[in-house]
């Protein structure tokens, strides 16, 4: 017969020699770094095109920039050029008249004589936050960009920076936070996106860009040729007869 005492004592050496293995093999997965690349949906702006042609100059740190930190025992490396690199590029294009890729914020004049100016994108901060951060069950992540201004021949003339945000529940993907985090990250560059194609014309950095007509007609948010943006379009007149004539 067998003791039954005996057959416990197995049954439970067995568990734990399990927990055991199971045990060490979480270290090997957890000790790797968390690696994404943003992946942000940016839709084309429908804003009034700004009528002059520029350079833009995009710098290797904005292009391959690569964010990485070490937090809670866990190691983040998150690759935000490409992305961010892709989406500043499709807005300017749509947000100018013409956009010319420079080699140097000094080479518009050289490259194009059309170039009424050069734009940089700088990117001058990114700061996520994680559950165990907040002490409430979320991830966020914001992104500071700073967009310079020069002269076709190379000198400053103005700068603007503004910030996206985005924030997803923890709840969100039952995964884990790795892919939380990328959807904060790209949630927070569109945002930056729509602030830069919603803001940028109101912006002194903008108006250095323009002749004293174009800055008038910025100002007032006007665009030649935009009567036929669809921005623009005339809303359709609602249903029903027509109004009275005025008394005599």
């Amino acid at each position: 017969m067998t003791d039954p005492e005996s057959h416990a004592g197995r049954t439970l050496h067995r568990l734990a020699a399990a927990l055991l293995v199971a045990g060490a093999a979480l270290p090997l997965t957890a000790c790797g770094p968390a690696r994404f690349e943003a992946q942000p949906s940016i839709p084309a702006p429908l804003v009034p095109q700004i009528p002059v042609v520029v350079g833009l100059y995009v710098p290797p740190a904005f292009r391959d920039h690569v964010h990485q930190e070490k937090r809670w025992g866990t190691e983040w490396v998150i690759a935000l050029g490409r992305p961010q690199t892709d989406g500043f590029t499709r807005l300017v294009n749509a947000m100018f008249l013409r956009v010319v890729p420079v080699a140097a914020p000094d080479a518009g004049a050289r490259t194009d004589p059309a170039i009424r100016g050069v734009i940089e994108p700088v990117l001058e901060d990114f700061a996520f936050v994680t559950p165990r951060d907040a002490g409430a069950a979320f991830y966020a992540a914001s992104l500071r960009y700073r967009v310079n201004g020069y002269t076709p021949t190379g000198q400053l003339r103005d700068s603007w920076t503004f910030t996206g945000y985005g924030s997803v529940p923890s709840t969100a993907i039952p995964t884990g936070g790795t892919e939380l985090l990328q959807r904060a990250t790209a949630l927070a560059m569109r945002d930056a996106g729509a602030k830069l194609a919603a803001e940028f014309r109101e912006q002194a950095i903008a108006r250095g860009l323009l002749s004293a007509d174009q800055a008038g007609d910025a100002a007032s948010g006007a665009t030649p040729g935009a009567a036929e943006a669809p921005a623009t379009e005339e809303a359709p007149r609602p249903e029903g007869p027509p109004s009275a004539p005025p008394p005599p």
